[in-house]
């Protein structure tokens, strides 16, 4: 039998590792997103020195699809206000990905570890770039890319606020695609160990599919990473990381998405019973990154994501994110 193809997710995870990550200096390489494409889907300038962007973080999606409470309901437990409906965040996005989800909003181009895109910063860098701005968002959100390539980024970030004695104000957050157990293995646990320790941390888990077929046809990676996404997201389930999955509801034609969504629901709640609370359906729209990407197919895929909704809502009435 012919095996299925794809970008070797382990292969490029390790080409790109060593490209985006000096630990002597504790460096990583940061996109620059100012003149890039991505840039005119921002709603303010870039900042620091094109290296940053606010994000507007709103809990209202668009008419009919659920509220995303997230970052917002774990950053305002932290900082001891009321959930409000939107909170700002400063992003820097390590400049590499494994993978190439057509619905990604960073161009392709900003995600190969590419010198001409990207500049190399240590980690109390950047937090001084941040505590340095003017009106500072409450939130730092460490993007990508993908920084579970270099998840000591996020453990240097996280000690550089603390000695900074920001840690009462500022609330870190970061995304994980879920390309890359380092932080499970022998050599990444005290790197996790680290991370688990801080209160003012946490972490957007994003599945890329809800079964193998859905998952290579937005990634464009090996079908057999989705089984590898859901080991490690249960290896996470098990630390002390406040976690939570985002999740997609995109991909090809399926004979029964009923089954499909009961299918991911089942994996989740097996993963850890309440998993399914802290999983918000991921609403894919249109950026002007990805809409040269979007052919017959994935055009069907955005069509098809209210459809899975449907069908998330009715197995999940009864299972609200926590507040």
């Amino acid at each position: 039998m012919m095996r299925a193809r794809g970008l070797d997710t382990p292969y490029r995870d390790a080409s790109l590792r060593s490209r985006i990550i000096d630990p002597e200096t504790r460096s990583v390489l940061v996109s620059r997103i100012c003149g890039t494409l991505q840039e005119r889907d921002l709603s303010a300038p870039t900042n620091c020195d094109g290296l940053g962007r606010v994000r507007h973080f709103q809990r209202h999606v668009l008419p009919g699809w659920p509220d995303n409470p997230l970052p917002i309901a774990p950053a305002a437990r932290w900082l001891g206000v009321q959930p409000p409906l939107e909170m700002t965040a400063q992003v820097f996005q390590l400049a590499a990905c494994a993978w190439r989800c057509w619905y990604c909003y960073v161009p392709y181009s900003s995600l190969r570890a590419a010198p001409e895109r990207s500049v190399w910063r240590t980690a109390d860098a950047l937090v001084d770039a941040y505590l340095g701005l003017n009106e500072r968002p409450p939130i730092l959100d460490l993007s990508g890319g993908s920084p579970d390539l270099a998840p000591e980024w996020i453990a240097w970030t996280l000690e550089a606020v603390e000695r900074r004695g920001a840690s009462r104000t500022t609330f870190v957050w970061s995304d994980d695609n879920l390309s890359s157990d380092r932080l499970l293995d022998g050599k990444g646990k005290p790197i996790l160990d680290v991370i688990a320790r801080y209160p003012n941390y946490g972490r957007a888990c994003c599945l890329k599919g809800l079964d193998a077929p859905s998952f290579a046809f937005n990634t464009r990676a090996h079908p057999d990473g989705f089984e590898r996404q859901l080991t490690i997201l249960a290896g996470y389930a098990r630390s002390a990381i406040d976690i939570y999955v985002y999740l997609p509801l995109v991909g090809p034609p399926s004979a029964c998405p009923r089954a499909q969504v009961e299918a991911i629901l089942e994996r989740l709640i097996a993963i850890r019973p309440d998993l399914p609370a802290r999983t918000v359906p991921l609403f894919i729209g249109r950026f002007q990154t990805m809409v040269g990407r979007i052919d017959a197919s994935r055009e069907r895929a955005l069509e098809r994501q209210w459809e899975l909704l449907e069908h998330w809502e009715t197995l999940t009435r009864a299972v609200a994110l926590p507040q």
